[in-house]
């Protein structure tokens, strides 16, 4: 299956925004380079998972597509270990994201 570069592109900078709302100040602070996914799936397609973690946030972000073509949806689940309710889950789409889950771990 052929990858549309321009919505895993714009997946990507809400993924970013995600992330930013939640630890933006880790991110800063440790100086951490952002997921770029289209390596993930240039190197595993879209049935890859990956995890990206967060220093200092105890935890961070799994993430994986679900779908393919216009349909085609990030879901990422964030959380701190070693906070209790802390976990979150957003459905990241070309035209935007919503949170759907929240307080899992």
């Amino acid at each position: 299956m052929e990858v549309d570069t321009e919505v895993i592109e714009k997946i990507q900078s809400l993924f970013h925004e995600v992330i930013k709302s939640r630890v933006a100040s880790l991110i800063e602070k440790h100086n951490v380079s952002l997921p770029i996914l289209l390596n993930d799936v240039e190197k595993d397609g879209l049935k890859g998972s990956w995890w990206f973690p967060v220093p200092g946030f105890y935890g961070g972000f799994s993430y994986s597509f679900k779908g393919e073509g216009k349909d085609l949806m990030l879901v990422a689940e964030s959380w701190c270990r070693v906070a209790g309710g802390s976990g979150q889950r957003h459905e990241i789409t070309v035209d935007g994201y919503k949170l759907v889950d929240e307080e899992f771990v």
